[in-house]
Parts: C-alpha cells; sequence; structure tokens
C-alpha cells in the first residue's frame, strides 16, 4: 500500500481538480494564494521570442537592488519550482526535516531523491533545535512565512539551526510568500555557507504564469545549480518582464499597503461568518487560513463548491488547514459566503 504523503501532490487552481459543473455561477479562485491585483505587464518586445534567452545582466542586476543582496549570491530560474526538485539531487543523502504542513511538494520531491523525511509540529527554536538533535538531522527545510500556516522563522534561528547541521548540511527557506510581508524578509543571510533562499515573482506580482523566480545561496552552489538547469532556463519574455517589475518601487509600496488591507478585512470577514463554527484564523499578506478538524473542513470545501468557491485544504492528520486567497472582490466573497449552509457545521 502506497504511502500518501509521497504520492506527487495536487495543486490549488488546477483546473482538474475543480468540480466545475457543482455551481451553477462562475467559480471564484481562491486556492492559488496568488495576488488578484497584478503588476500591470507591458507587451514584450518580439526579440523576447526570436533569440535564445541567455543570461541577462540587467534581470540580475534589478533582482539584486529589488531583494538587496550581492548579484553574485543570485540565480534566475523558471519559478521556485525547478529548485525544489533539483535541490534533493545535490545534497548530501541523509535525512532531511521539515514541517509537518506545509507545500507538500518539498517532503515530496526530498522523499523522491532518496532522503529519509521527519517532520516537526511547530517552528519553535529549541524544538527544532531538540529535533535535530535527536534525530540527527542534515538537512532542513522551512517555508517562510509558511503555507498555509502563516509561520514566520527569524534570521537569528535560522543561523543557529544551520550551526547545529553537519558541515555538508544544507538549509532552505522557501520564501515565496515573503515579498508581501517584508518582516519575514532573511535576505540577510545571502551567501552564507549552507543557507539556500528560494523566491518567486509568481505569487506577489500576481503573475504565477511568468514562471520566474531566484535562489539566493553561495557562488559554489549557484553554479553547480545553474549546470542542472541547463541553458536557457528563464524565457526572454519572462527575463524582460520581471526586471521591470522588481525595479517598479512605486508599485511595490503601493501594493503592500493594498495587501495588508485587503488581507486584515478578509479575514475579519472569514472569522465574523465562521465564529460559531469552532475554527481558528491565522493569515499572511497573501492569504487567510482556517484551522478546523479535517471531516469539517471536507464539508465545508464541499459547500464552498456549491456556491462558486475554490478553496484549498492541507490535511495534517486529523486536523486541516483551510487557505483562502484574496478576493479582488471582497463584496461578491460575502455574497457567496452569505450562501453558504452553515448549520451542520456549527452543529
Amino acid at each position: 500500500m502506497s504511502d500518501s504523503r509521497y504520492v506527487a501532490p495536487s495543486h490549488g487552481g488546477d483546473p482538474r481538480n475543480i468540480p466545475g459543473s457543482a455551481s451553477a455561477q462562475p467559480m471564484l479562485d481562491l486556492a492559488t494564494g496568488v495576488n488578484p491585483w497584478l503588476w500591470p505587464v507591458p507587451t514584450p518586445p518580439v526579440e523576447c521570442y526570436s533569440k535564445l534567452p541567455y543570461f541577462s545582466e540587467a534581470l540580475q542586476a534589478a533582482a539584486a537592488a529589488y531583494y538587496g543582496v550581492p548579484a553574485h549570491c543570485l540565480l534566475a530560474t523558471a519559478g521556485s519550482q525547478p529548485l525544489i526538485q533539483e535541490l534533493p539531487y545535490i545534497a548530501a543523502k541523509g535525512r532531511v526535516l521539515l514541517a509537518k504542513v506545509g507545500y507538500e511538494e518539498h517532503r515530496y520531491r526530498w522523499h523522491l531523491a532518496g532522503h529519509e523525511v521527519r517532520c516537526f509540529d511547530c517552528s519553535e527554536r529549541d524544538t527544532i533545535a531538540e529535533q535535530i538533535r535527536r534525530d540527527a538531522i542534515t538537512h532542513l527545510v522551512l517555508i517562510s512565512p509558511n503555507n498555509p500556516s502563516a509561520e514566520q522563522v527569524s534570521i537569528d534561528d535560522i543561523r543557529y539551526w544551520r550551526s547545529l547541521l553537519p558541515a555538508n548540511g544544507l538549509v532552505v527557506v522557501d520564501q515565496a510568500f515573503a515579498d508581501g510581508n517584508p518582516e519575514s524578509d532573511v535576505s540577510a543571510l545571502a551567501g552564507e555557507p549552507g543557507i539556500v533562499l528560494l523566491r518567486s515573482i509568481g505569487k506577489f506580482f500576481g503573475l504565477p504564469g511568468l514562471r520566474l523566480g531566484f535562489v539566493i545561496a553561495e557562488s559554489g552552489l549557484l553554479s553547480e545549480l545553474d549546470n542542472r538547469l541547463g541553458p536557457w532556463a528563464v524565457s526572454g519574455a519572462a527575463q524582460w518582464i520581471g526586471r521591470r517589475a522588481l525595479a517598479d518601487f512605486e508599485w511595490q509600496g503601493q501594493m503592500r499597503s493594498k495587501l495588508a488591507e485587503a488581507s486584515l478585512a478578509q479575514k475579519d470577514l472569514l472569522a465574523a461568518t465562521f465564529a460559531d463554527c469552532g475554527v481558528r484564523c491565522v493569515s499572511s499578506a497573501l492569504f487567510i487560513t482556517l484551522i478546523m478538524p479535517l471531516a469539517r473542513a471536507q464539508r465545508l470545501q464541499a459547500e464552498c463548491y456549491q456556491v462558486g468557491l475554490s478553496v484549498r485544504v492541507y490535511q495534517c492528520d486529523d486536523l486541516a488547514y483551510m487557505r483562502w486567497g484574496l478576493a479582488s472582490d471582497i463584496e461578491v466573497l460575502a455574497e457567496r459566503l452569505g450562501q453558504l449552509n452553515l448549520a451542520e457545521l456549527a452543529a
């Protein structure tokens, strides 16, 4: 019998996973956690498609300025996913410690590469330190802000945990959702031995289809990753659009304020809607998560589909983390929520 923890994950927003005929109205997709107010994309010149996309010094400079790191500590990639898939094969074989609830691709890919996977329940400094020592952990994978629990880890804690790993160990920090939460940014760790930071353009800029991200790490590891990913890893259009988006500081500042306001308003709406349903509510800039018993979450998700709401449910034993991405129109969301039958859920 196969272990469900190591089956290829399904992902929010995939139309194959959404029962499209369940609702009489168009589905409001809140399953991805992507900014619904995307950066205004200009039309790239035809040269982006007529020439092979070699290394772009302009993109490298824009990314270095945006993340506040030396350019030699950066490598552009086609989003975070190729890195999540390649890093386990570069890393020395051993035991990897990951969050029990989080982006499932990490656990799946480390297992697929032949590592022994262990999980932690909470990201408290001493709890993780004790598990690193007790289980002789080689590598540590963190997600900050965590998707979907919204937990964040500090620079000091990351350095401390790295000091407990063997010399050939890695601390990988997935920061796909960090752009909207500046306090979670750990880019100050750029280039430190054994620390790898993953950044993505897709979530904050609202451009997941662009397939652009960056890895921040020491130069030796970047060279090895670059070799494994091969030439022309980032399309010409992604390079051209990405460097302009990264340099648009005015839009970025305005969007961080907008996301903070929208996230708070949607959190308040969801908390009020489910006040009698025994759920706990946590949030980040780009999503709100309701924590509840798994059976209750499954019933609620089915109810949501019926009123045209697609939301993502993460399972953690008998507990569920239901992640709601931001709605572009909170009044439409409120109207749909008002159509839910919550009587059984609250019982």
